[in-house]
Protein backbone atom coordinates (compact mmCIF):
# COMPACT_ATOMS: atom_id res chain seq x y z
CA UNK A 1 0.00 0.00 0.00
CA UNK A 2 1.42 3.25 -1.32
CA UNK A 3 1.61 5.87 1.54
CA UNK A 4 -1.27 8.26 0.14
CA UNK A 5 -3.19 5.39 0.66
CA UNK A 6 -2.41 4.22 3.88
CA UNK A 7 -3.09 8.17 4.87
CA UNK A 8 -6.37 7.95 3.32
CA UNK A 9 -7.97 4.80 4.77
CA UNK A 10 -6.71 6.50 8.39
CA UNK A 11 -8.38 9.56 7.68
CA UNK A 12 -11.52 7.71 6.63
CA UNK A 13 -11.06 5.28 9.84
CA UNK A 14 -10.94 8.23 12.20
CA UNK A 15 -14.13 9.56 10.38
CA UNK A 16 -15.68 6.11 11.27
CA UNK A 17 -14.65 5.32 14.30
CA UNK A 18 -13.53 1.88 13.91
CA UNK A 19 -10.45 0.13 12.15
CA UNK A 20 -10.96 -0.84 7.93
CA UNK A 21 -9.21 -4.11 7.09
CA UNK A 22 -6.92 -3.41 3.59
CA UNK A 23 -6.40 -7.05 3.35
CA UNK A 24 -9.22 -10.28 2.45
CA UNK A 25 -6.29 -12.84 3.04
CA UNK A 26 -4.75 -13.85 5.79
CA UNK A 27 -1.17 -14.03 6.06
CA UNK A 28 -1.45 -17.10 8.47
CA UNK A 29 -2.97 -19.83 8.40
CA UNK A 30 -5.47 -21.81 10.37
CA UNK A 31 -4.56 -22.62 13.92
CA UNK A 32 -3.03 -25.96 14.03
CA UNK A 33 -4.39 -28.69 16.95
CA UNK A 34 -1.13 -28.17 18.96
CA UNK A 35 -2.10 -23.94 19.44
CA UNK A 36 -0.39 -22.28 22.55
CA UNK A 37 0.17 -18.54 23.68
CA UNK A 38 2.88 -17.51 25.77
CA UNK A 39 3.19 -13.96 27.32
CA UNK A 40 6.32 -12.67 29.47
CA UNK A 41 7.52 -9.87 31.58
CA UNK A 42 10.90 -8.68 31.79
CA UNK A 43 13.73 -6.82 33.77
CA UNK A 44 14.65 -3.77 31.22
CA UNK A 45 17.78 -3.41 32.77
CA UNK A 46 19.07 -6.92 32.87
CA UNK A 47 16.94 -8.71 30.05
CA UNK A 48 15.51 -11.06 32.27
CA UNK A 49 12.33 -12.97 32.25
CA UNK A 50 10.71 -12.29 35.64
CA UNK A 51 6.69 -13.62 35.13
CA UNK A 52 5.84 -15.66 32.31
CA UNK A 53 2.09 -16.57 31.20
CA UNK A 54 1.62 -19.90 28.95
CA UNK A 55 -0.84 -22.54 27.86
CA UNK A 56 -3.59 -23.02 25.69
CA UNK A 57 -5.72 -20.18 24.48
CA UNK A 58 -9.11 -21.20 25.69
CA UNK A 59 -8.14 -21.93 29.06
CA UNK A 60 -6.77 -19.56 31.84
CA UNK A 61 -2.71 -19.45 31.50
CA UNK A 62 -0.04 -20.97 33.95
CA UNK A 63 2.41 -18.34 35.77
CA UNK A 64 5.50 -18.43 36.72
CA UNK A 65 6.33 -15.30 38.80
CA UNK A 66 10.36 -15.55 39.76
CA UNK A 67 10.81 -13.06 43.25
CA UNK A 68 14.35 -13.41 42.44
CA UNK A 69 14.76 -13.64 38.33
CA UNK A 70 18.82 -13.01 38.51
CA UNK A 71 19.45 -15.98 40.61
CA UNK A 72 21.45 -19.09 40.09
CA UNK A 73 18.40 -21.09 41.12
CA UNK A 74 16.10 -21.64 38.12
CA UNK A 75 13.96 -24.59 39.33
CA UNK A 76 11.32 -21.54 39.16
CA UNK A 77 11.24 -22.21 35.82
CA UNK A 78 10.47 -25.97 35.66
CA UNK A 79 7.04 -25.71 35.44
CA UNK A 80 7.75 -23.84 31.73
CA UNK A 81 10.28 -26.17 30.59
CA UNK A 82 7.78 -28.90 31.36
CA UNK A 83 5.03 -27.81 29.31
CA UNK A 84 7.57 -26.76 26.66
CA UNK A 85 8.91 -30.02 26.58
CA UNK A 86 5.10 -31.27 26.50
CA UNK A 87 4.24 -29.43 23.69
CA UNK A 88 7.37 -30.10 21.95
CA UNK A 89 6.53 -33.82 21.78
CA UNK A 90 2.71 -33.23 20.68
CA UNK A 91 4.40 -31.20 17.72
CA UNK A 92 6.93 -33.92 16.61
CA UNK A 93 3.46 -36.47 16.69
CA UNK A 94 1.88 -33.47 14.54
CA UNK A 95 4.99 -33.59 11.94
CA UNK A 96 6.08 -30.33 13.46
CA UNK A 97 2.63 -28.88 12.80
CA UNK A 98 2.22 -26.09 15.89
CA UNK A 99 1.93 -22.66 16.61
CA UNK A 100 2.83 -20.17 19.53
CA UNK A 101 0.74 -16.76 19.69
CA UNK A 102 2.93 -14.16 21.20
CA UNK A 103 1.11 -10.25 21.95
CA UNK A 104 4.19 -8.49 19.89
CA UNK A 105 7.87 -9.25 19.31
CA UNK A 106 8.98 -8.07 22.22
CA UNK A 107 8.22 -11.73 23.84
CA UNK A 108 10.07 -13.38 21.38
CA UNK A 109 13.20 -11.25 22.15
CA UNK A 110 12.69 -12.34 25.54
CA UNK A 111 12.43 -15.72 24.69
CA UNK A 112 15.35 -15.68 22.66
CA UNK A 113 17.65 -14.62 25.47
CA UNK A 114 16.76 -16.81 27.76
CA UNK A 115 16.79 -19.79 24.79
CA UNK A 116 20.88 -17.85 25.05
CA UNK A 117 21.87 -18.09 28.32
CA UNK A 118 20.14 -21.90 28.76
CA UNK A 119 20.73 -23.86 25.49
CA UNK A 120 24.22 -24.80 26.35
CA UNK A 121 24.20 -24.01 30.15
CA UNK A 122 26.24 -26.64 31.60
CA UNK A 123 24.90 -26.19 35.07
CA UNK A 124 21.31 -26.54 34.40
CA UNK A 125 19.49 -29.27 34.22
CA UNK A 126 18.71 -31.48 31.30
CA UNK A 127 14.78 -29.93 31.01
CA UNK A 128 15.91 -26.15 31.39
CA UNK A 129 18.66 -27.16 28.57
CA UNK A 130 15.83 -28.41 26.26
CA UNK A 131 13.45 -25.54 27.50
CA UNK A 132 16.61 -23.13 26.20
CA UNK A 133 16.83 -24.96 22.93
CA UNK A 134 13.29 -25.12 22.17
CA UNK A 135 13.37 -21.44 22.77
CA UNK A 136 15.67 -20.67 20.40
CA UNK A 137 13.78 -22.56 17.65
CA UNK A 138 10.85 -20.83 17.80
CA UNK A 139 12.83 -17.70 18.43
CA UNK A 140 14.98 -18.32 15.28
CA UNK A 141 11.94 -19.86 12.88
CA UNK A 142 10.17 -16.27 13.57
CA UNK A 143 13.01 -14.57 11.91
CA UNK A 144 11.83 -16.53 8.30
CA UNK A 145 9.35 -14.52 5.96
CA UNK A 146 6.30 -16.07 5.70
CA UNK A 147 6.63 -18.42 8.63
CA UNK A 148 3.68 -20.46 10.04
CA UNK A 149 4.51 -21.20 13.38
CA UNK A 150 4.79 -17.78 15.81
CA UNK A 151 1.80 -15.72 15.23
CA UNK A 152 2.63 -11.79 16.06
CA UNK A 153 -0.88 -10.34 17.20
CA UNK A 154 0.06 -6.93 16.97
CA UNK A 155 2.33 -7.66 13.78
CA UNK A 156 -0.51 -9.26 12.17
CA UNK A 157 -3.00 -6.61 12.89
CA UNK A 158 -0.88 -4.07 11.87
CA UNK A 159 -0.54 -5.94 8.51
CA UNK A 160 -3.94 -6.19 7.93
CA UNK A 161 -6.25 -3.10 9.43
CA UNK A 162 -5.66 -0.15 9.34
CA UNK A 163 -6.40 2.37 12.30
CA UNK A 164 -6.80 6.24 12.68
CA UNK A 165 -4.01 6.32 14.82
CA UNK A 166 -0.68 7.59 13.63
CA UNK A 167 1.79 4.63 12.45
CA UNK A 168 3.92 5.41 15.89
CA UNK A 169 0.83 4.78 18.21
CA UNK A 170 0.04 1.65 16.61
CA UNK A 171 3.02 0.15 18.08
CA UNK A 172 0.99 -0.07 21.04
CA UNK A 173 -1.59 -3.43 20.95
CA UNK A 174 -3.92 -2.19 23.32
CA UNK A 175 -4.56 0.99 21.15
CA UNK A 176 -5.49 -1.13 17.60
CA UNK A 177 -7.47 -3.13 19.88
CA UNK A 178 -9.41 -0.01 20.58
CA UNK A 179 -10.52 0.45 17.05
CA UNK A 180 -11.63 -3.27 16.59
CA UNK A 181 -13.76 -3.17 20.24
CA UNK A 182 -17.49 -2.51 18.73
CA UNK A 183 -18.33 -1.29 22.40
CA UNK A 184 -15.80 1.61 22.71
CA UNK A 185 -17.60 4.39 21.46
CA UNK A 186 -14.13 7.49 21.29
CA UNK A 187 -11.76 4.91 19.79
CA UNK A 188 -8.92 7.82 19.39
CA UNK A 189 -8.93 8.83 23.17
CA UNK A 190 -9.28 5.26 24.26
CA UNK A 191 -6.40 4.14 22.54
CA UNK A 192 -4.35 7.34 23.38
CA UNK A 193 -5.19 6.54 27.18
CA UNK A 194 -4.36 2.80 26.54
CA UNK A 195 -0.77 4.23 25.52
CA UNK A 196 0.12 5.40 28.66
CA UNK A 197 1.06 2.22 29.76
CA UNK A 198 3.30 0.31 28.01
CA UNK A 199 2.71 -2.61 25.93
CA UNK A 200 5.69 -4.28 25.23
CA UNK A 201 6.15 -6.93 28.18
CA UNK A 202 7.87 -4.85 30.89
CA UNK A 203 6.14 -3.20 33.86
CA UNK A 204 4.79 0.26 33.94
CA UNK A 205 6.17 3.02 35.56
CA UNK A 206 3.99 5.46 35.25
CA UNK A 207 3.53 8.55 38.14
CA UNK A 208 0.42 6.93 38.93
CA UNK A 209 1.01 2.98 38.34
CA UNK A 210 5.14 2.62 39.14
CA UNK A 211 5.14 -0.65 39.75
CA UNK A 212 9.20 -1.15 38.28
CA UNK A 213 10.18 1.46 40.72
CA UNK A 214 8.24 -0.71 43.21
CA UNK A 215 9.64 -4.09 42.09
CA UNK A 216 13.01 -3.08 42.45
CA UNK A 217 12.75 -1.63 45.79
CA UNK A 218 11.43 -4.57 46.65
CA UNK A 219 13.73 -7.01 46.03
CA UNK A 220 16.49 -4.72 47.64
CA UNK A 221 14.47 -5.12 50.93
CA UNK A 222 14.22 -9.22 50.42
CA UNK A 223 17.70 -9.20 50.53
CA UNK A 224 17.99 -8.88 54.13
CA UNK A 225 14.38 -9.50 55.07
CA UNK A 226 13.92 -12.27 57.25
CA UNK A 227 10.48 -14.44 59.26
CA UNK A 228 7.40 -12.72 58.16
CA UNK A 229 8.37 -9.66 56.66
CA UNK A 230 10.01 -11.34 54.37
CA UNK A 231 6.65 -13.35 53.10
CA UNK A 232 4.71 -10.14 52.65
CA UNK A 233 7.66 -8.68 50.58
CA UNK A 234 7.78 -11.86 48.40
CA UNK A 235 3.71 -11.44 48.05
CA UNK A 236 3.77 -8.06 47.11
CA UNK A 237 6.21 -9.02 44.18
CA UNK A 238 4.26 -11.59 43.16
CA UNK A 239 1.18 -9.84 43.65
CA UNK A 240 2.91 -7.13 40.98
CA UNK A 241 4.17 -9.60 38.74
CA UNK A 242 0.81 -11.42 38.46
CA UNK A 243 -1.38 -8.43 37.23
CA UNK A 244 1.59 -7.23 34.56
CA UNK A 245 2.28 -10.88 33.06
CA UNK A 246 -2.00 -11.29 33.12
CA UNK A 247 -2.01 -7.96 31.68
CA UNK A 248 0.39 -8.95 28.65
CA UNK A 249 -2.07 -12.39 28.02
CA UNK A 250 -5.03 -10.45 28.09
CA UNK A 251 -3.93 -8.59 25.35
CA UNK A 252 -2.57 -11.74 23.81
CA UNK A 253 -5.57 -13.50 23.63
CA UNK A 254 -7.92 -10.23 22.95
CA UNK A 255 -5.63 -9.31 20.24
CA UNK A 256 -6.10 -12.99 18.48
CA UNK A 257 -9.57 -12.70 19.10
CA UNK A 258 -9.95 -9.50 17.06
CA UNK A 259 -7.58 -11.05 14.40
CA UNK A 260 -9.67 -14.17 13.59
CA UNK A 261 -13.31 -12.02 13.88
CA UNK A 262 -11.56 -10.28 10.20
CA UNK A 263 -12.88 -13.59 8.59
CA UNK A 264 -9.98 -13.02 6.47
CA UNK A 265 -9.52 -15.99 3.61
CA UNK A 266 -6.78 -18.23 4.61
CA UNK A 267 -6.26 -20.42 0.76
CA UNK A 268 -2.52 -20.12 -0.66
CA UNK A 269 -0.65 -20.81 2.18
CA UNK A 270 0.13 -24.82 2.10
CA UNK A 271 3.76 -24.11 0.40
CA UNK A 272 4.74 -22.10 3.79
CA UNK A 273 3.02 -24.48 6.13
CA UNK A 274 5.05 -27.06 4.86
CA UNK A 275 8.27 -25.31 4.59
CA UNK A 276 7.52 -24.34 8.04
CA UNK A 277 7.01 -27.58 9.52
CA UNK A 278 9.85 -29.28 8.09
CA UNK A 279 12.29 -26.86 9.65
CA UNK A 280 10.78 -26.97 13.24
CA UNK A 281 10.27 -30.86 12.90
CA UNK A 282 13.94 -31.33 12.14
CA UNK A 283 14.97 -28.63 14.60
CA UNK A 284 12.90 -30.47 17.22
CA UNK A 285 13.75 -33.85 16.68
CA UNK A 286 17.44 -32.80 15.49
CA UNK A 287 18.61 -29.99 17.75
CA UNK A 288 19.09 -26.12 16.79
CA UNK A 289 22.30 -25.68 15.00
CA UNK A 290 22.74 -22.48 13.90
CA UNK A 291 24.23 -21.74 10.76
CA UNK A 292 28.04 -20.59 10.71
CA UNK A 293 29.66 -22.23 8.02
CA UNK A 294 29.60 -20.41 4.95
CA UNK A 295 27.64 -23.25 3.01
CA UNK A 296 25.07 -23.40 5.65
CA UNK A 297 24.77 -19.37 5.78
CA UNK A 298 23.96 -19.44 2.39
CA UNK A 299 21.11 -21.87 2.22
CA UNK A 300 19.89 -19.93 5.39
CA UNK A 301 20.01 -16.61 3.39
CA UNK A 302 18.24 -18.52 0.23
CA UNK A 303 15.72 -19.71 2.37
CA UNK A 304 14.81 -16.75 3.64
CA UNK A 305 15.02 -14.69 -0.05
CA UNK A 306 12.50 -18.11 -1.20
CA UNK A 307 10.09 -17.74 2.29
CA UNK A 308 10.00 -13.41 0.73
CA UNK A 309 8.70 -14.76 -2.99
CA UNK A 310 6.65 -17.45 -1.46
CA UNK A 311 5.00 -14.71 0.86
CA UNK A 312 4.58 -11.98 -2.15
CA UNK A 313 2.79 -14.90 -4.41
CA UNK A 314 0.68 -15.97 -1.70
CA UNK A 315 -0.64 -12.97 -0.81
CA UNK A 316 -0.81 -11.78 -4.41
CA UNK A 317 -3.33 -14.94 -5.74
CA UNK A 318 -5.42 -14.60 -2.91
CA UNK A 319 -6.01 -11.02 -2.01
CA UNK A 320 -7.41 -9.36 -4.79
CA UNK A 321 -7.21 -6.16 -3.35
CA UNK A 322 -2.92 -6.15 -3.31
CA UNK A 323 -3.69 -7.54 -7.26
CA UNK A 324 -5.30 -4.36 -7.80
CA UNK A 325 -2.09 -2.12 -6.03
CA UNK A 326 0.24 -4.57 -7.90
CA UNK A 327 -1.39 -3.65 -11.59
CA UNK A 328 -1.15 -0.17 -10.53
CA UNK A 329 3.15 -0.32 -10.59
CA UNK A 330 2.92 -3.31 -13.17
CA UNK A 331 3.82 -5.82 -11.63
CA UNK A 332 0.65 -7.53 -12.57
CA UNK A 333 -0.76 -7.45 -15.73
CA UNK A 334 -4.72 -8.06 -16.45
CA UNK A 335 -5.14 -8.55 -19.82
CA UNK A 336 -8.27 -10.84 -22.35
CA UNK A 337 -7.13 -13.79 -24.67
CA UNK A 338 -7.10 -12.60 -28.38
CA UNK A 339 -5.36 -16.11 -29.91
CA UNK A 340 -4.12 -19.22 -28.55
CA UNK A 341 -1.36 -20.77 -31.25
CA UNK A 342 -1.92 -24.91 -29.95
CA UNK A 343 -1.94 -27.84 -32.79
CA UNK A 344 -4.20 -30.29 -30.44
CA UNK A 345 -6.29 -29.12 -27.16
CA UNK A 346 -4.72 -29.61 -24.06
CA UNK A 347 -1.28 -30.01 -25.47
CA UNK A 348 2.38 -28.76 -25.88
CA UNK A 349 3.14 -26.91 -27.89
CA UNK A 350 0.88 -23.72 -26.95
CA UNK A 351 1.02 -19.91 -26.91
CA UNK A 352 -1.46 -17.72 -25.80
CA UNK A 353 -1.45 -14.27 -26.86
CA UNK A 354 -2.80 -11.73 -23.98
CA UNK A 355 -3.96 -7.87 -24.95
CA UNK A 356 -3.80 -5.58 -22.20
CA UNK A 357 -4.65 -2.07 -21.86
CA UNK A 358 -2.50 -1.40 -18.70
CA UNK A 359 -0.23 1.68 -19.25
CA UNK A 360 2.59 0.67 -17.27
CA UNK A 361 3.81 -3.42 -17.50
CA UNK A 362 6.81 -4.32 -15.91
CA UNK A 363 7.29 -7.52 -17.02
CA UNK A 364 9.84 -8.60 -19.52
CA UNK A 365 10.79 -10.85 -22.04
CA UNK A 366 11.89 -14.52 -20.85
CA UNK A 367 10.24 -13.79 -17.60
CA UNK A 368 8.27 -16.97 -15.69
CA UNK A 369 4.95 -15.98 -15.58
CA UNK A 370 1.83 -17.59 -13.90
CA UNK A 371 -1.58 -16.97 -14.40
CA UNK A 372 -3.13 -15.64 -10.75
CA UNK A 373 -5.43 -18.01 -8.67
CA UNK A 374 -4.69 -20.39 -11.44
CA UNK A 375 -1.91 -23.52 -12.23
CA UNK A 376 -0.85 -22.34 -15.45
CA UNK A 377 2.43 -21.27 -15.94
CA UNK A 378 4.55 -20.28 -18.97
CA UNK A 379 7.53 -18.10 -20.33
CA UNK A 380 6.72 -14.33 -21.65
CA UNK A 381 8.00 -14.83 -25.46
CA UNK A 382 7.55 -11.06 -27.01
CA UNK A 383 5.59 -8.03 -26.34
CA UNK A 384 3.71 -6.12 -29.32
CA UNK A 385 1.93 -2.94 -29.64
CA UNK A 386 -1.82 -2.63 -30.40
CA UNK A 387 -3.05 -0.21 -33.09
CA UNK A 388 -5.63 0.94 -30.84
CA UNK A 389 -3.50 1.34 -28.11
CA UNK A 390 -2.51 -1.07 -25.23
CA UNK A 391 -0.27 -4.33 -25.59
CA UNK A 392 0.16 -7.65 -26.49
CA UNK A 393 2.05 -10.49 -24.85
CA UNK A 394 3.04 -13.68 -26.00
CA UNK A 395 2.97 -16.47 -23.28
CA UNK A 396 4.72 -19.61 -24.31
CA UNK A 397 2.70 -22.13 -22.14
CA UNK A 398 4.91 -24.49 -20.13
CA UNK A 399 2.25 -25.95 -17.69
CA UNK A 400 -1.18 -26.12 -16.97
CA UNK A 401 -1.87 -26.75 -20.79
CA UNK A 402 -5.19 -28.87 -20.17
CA UNK A 403 -6.58 -25.67 -18.78
CA UNK A 404 -8.92 -24.98 -21.22
CA UNK A 405 -11.15 -22.29 -20.01
CA UNK A 406 -8.25 -19.71 -18.91
CA UNK A 407 -6.82 -21.09 -22.44
CA UNK A 408 -9.19 -19.97 -24.73
CA UNK A 409 -9.69 -16.95 -26.52
CA UNK A 410 -11.89 -13.90 -24.11
CA UNK A 411 -10.71 -15.65 -21.42
CA UNK A 412 -9.80 -12.97 -18.67
CA UNK A 413 -7.22 -13.04 -16.00
CA UNK A 414 -4.12 -11.60 -13.83
CA UNK A 415 -0.53 -12.42 -15.43
CA UNK A 416 1.99 -11.87 -12.33
CA UNK A 417 5.42 -13.01 -12.17
CA UNK A 418 6.39 -16.51 -11.35
CA UNK A 419 8.03 -17.00 -8.23
CA UNK A 420 11.96 -18.27 -8.20
CA UNK A 421 12.07 -19.58 -4.71
CA UNK A 422 14.38 -22.38 -5.17
CA UNK A 423 17.38 -22.88 -3.08
CA UNK A 424 20.29 -25.16 -4.45
CA UNK A 425 20.45 -27.39 -1.40
CA UNK A 426 23.04 -30.08 -3.80
CA UNK A 427 25.25 -27.85 -4.94
CA UNK A 428 25.48 -26.70 -1.70
CA UNK A 429 26.22 -29.34 0.23
CA UNK A 430 29.43 -30.19 -2.62
CA UNK A 431 30.73 -26.68 -1.77
CA UNK A 432 30.54 -27.65 2.44
CA UNK A 433 32.16 -31.36 1.18
CA UNK A 434 34.97 -30.32 -0.90
CA UNK A 435 35.65 -26.53 1.35
CA UNK A 436 36.94 -24.57 -0.88
CA UNK A 437 39.77 -22.05 0.04
CA UNK A 438 37.36 -18.88 -0.92
CA UNK A 439 35.10 -19.68 1.72
CA UNK A 440 36.42 -22.07 4.31
CA UNK A 441 40.58 -20.93 4.55
CA UNK A 442 42.57 -17.20 5.30
CA UNK A 443 44.92 -17.83 2.68
CA UNK A 444 44.86 -18.69 -0.79
CA UNK A 445 46.64 -21.92 -2.07
CA UNK A 446 50.17 -22.65 -2.70
CA UNK A 447 50.65 -22.99 -6.46
CA UNK A 448 53.46 -24.84 -8.08
CA UNK A 449 56.07 -22.73 -9.49
CA UNK A 450 56.74 -22.79 -13.23
CA UNK A 451 55.66 -21.06 -16.29
CA UNK A 452 52.30 -22.33 -17.39
CA UNK A 453 51.83 -23.73 -20.84
CA UNK A 454 50.86 -21.88 -23.40
CA UNK A 455 47.16 -23.38 -23.61
CA UNK A 456 44.14 -21.36 -24.22
CA UNK A 457 41.26 -21.21 -22.14
CA UNK A 458 38.72 -22.23 -24.67
CA UNK A 459 40.94 -25.41 -24.95
CA UNK A 460 41.72 -26.18 -21.52
CA UNK A 461 37.60 -26.11 -21.27
CA UNK A 462 37.45 -28.06 -24.09
CA UNK A 463 39.86 -31.05 -22.59
CA UNK A 464 38.07 -30.64 -19.27
CA UNK A 465 34.13 -31.70 -21.02
CA UNK A 466 33.00 -35.16 -20.13
CA UNK A 467 32.47 -36.93 -24.13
Amino acid sequence: MSEFDQALHRVVARQLNRAIPVRTASSISPDPAVTIGIATIKIVTEEQIQALAFGPLNAPPTLVLRTNPIGRDVTDLEPFAAFLTQVANQALAAGGDFRVWVPHAATVEALDIMGHRYWRNQNATASIVRMGEICRIIAHEATFPGQQVVADARALLQEHVVTGLAPVEEGHLGAVLAWLNPAVRDPLTEARERIRIPASGVLANTPDQPFDDRIDYLRKELKGATGRRRDLLAREVRDILRAGVLREWDLLVEGRRAFLSLGLSTAGLGELEEDSRQRVGYALANGHFPARRPDKLAIWLGQMEAGVEKTELAALEADPNLRVQAQRMGAIVQGVVSRVDQTRQGRNPCTIHVDSAQGTIRLRVDDKVRIAAGRVKGVVRAFQSIAGGGTRISIEISSGVRQTALLSVGAQFDIMRDSFAFVNYRALAEVGQRQPWAFFDDNPPVLASGTPGATSAIAAAAALRRP
